[in-house]
């Protein structure tokens, strides 16, 4: 008998569980997008989510980094909503991708604050990330006579493949960088070693690090909006097939007057 009353009051006990199951208001369902890839784009992506959410609260926005390529890997397998790519579509890329800009950016080339180096010619970027200046003392006399450390990005990086296009002519990059997954990671390399030198995306510049003039024009936010400073290029997100329904509406709010204020906030550049 006493089990009998015990399988009565469980059996009372899931209904009144699945009501209140069913009860729960439609509001306060909860959609995930899950969004990976790009370092340079994760900062204001991460923003741009916060903010989105504040809006919706319905509508989560996870961001994780791991470089363009990553992302682009991972919105063409479906494990993520969004992928995030610093760099433009590839020939090699899958054809149902679809990159859509959402904001823009610029690459720098960056020095310890130690470094007596401020200004250099493009030319002079190739020559020493290509390998064939090695030592401080071969760009002055002034400077130390100590080898140079590259620090740079992992060949899946869209800030790699920009680096590579616009600076080095599309030459490799020389076997003696460091090379590492983020712009976090190459900012601080730099900022750790007064001989080295790196490229990141211009809105990871901060104190620990100093921004390199290149023709004399140096790696700002005004230089780079006024076209004086011309290393500058999209940030997309991507999807498999065109974008719909949830992600169509988060990638319309980040190119919205209020999401590009984001970005130029975060040191980014505004699309238009």
């Amino acid at each position: 008998m006493y089990r009998m009353k015990s399988l009565r009051v469980a059996a009372v006990a899931a209904i009144v569980a699945a009501m209140l199951v069913s009860a729960v208001p439609a509001a306060f369902a909860t959609t995930t997008l899950k969004c990976s890839g790009s370092t340079t784009l994760q900062p204001l992506a991460t923003d741009w989510a916060a903010a989105y959410h504040k809006l919706h609260s319905s509508i989560s926005v996870t961001v994780v980094g791991g470089g363009s390529g990553v992302g682009i890997n991972n919105a063409e397998a479906g494990s993520v909503d969004l992928g995030m790519s610093s760099r433009v579509k590839a020939s090699t890329d899958p054809a149902d991708l679809v990159f859509t800009a959402v904001a823009r950016d610029a690459v720098a080339v960056i020095v310890n604050p130690k470094s007596k180096l401020s200004s250099m010619s493009a030319s002079t970027v190739k020559s020493i990330f290509t390998g064939k200046i090695t030592n401080w003392h071969q760009i002055s006399s002034t400077f130390p006579n100590k080898t140079i450390v590259l620090d740079g990005r992992t060949g899946a990086s869209g800030t790699y493949s920009y680096f590579k296009q616009v600076f080095l002519d599309n030459a490799t990059q020389s076997s003696k960088t460091h090379t590492y997954t983020s712009n976090g990671m190459v900012r601080s390399a730099v900022a750790g070693n007064q001989y080295a030198i790196g490229y990141v995306s211009m809105s990871y510049i901060n104190k620990s690090v100093k921004g390199v003039k290149i023709k004399n024009v140096a790696p700002t936010q005004a230089n780079a909006l006024s076209g004086k400073y011309i290393y500058v290029r999209d940030l997309f997100f991507v999807t498999k097939n065109a974008p719909k329904g949830d992600a169509l509406n988060f990638i319309n709010y980040c190119k919205t007057t209020a999401g590009q204020k984001i970005a130029t906030k975060d040191y980014y550049l505004p699309l238009h």
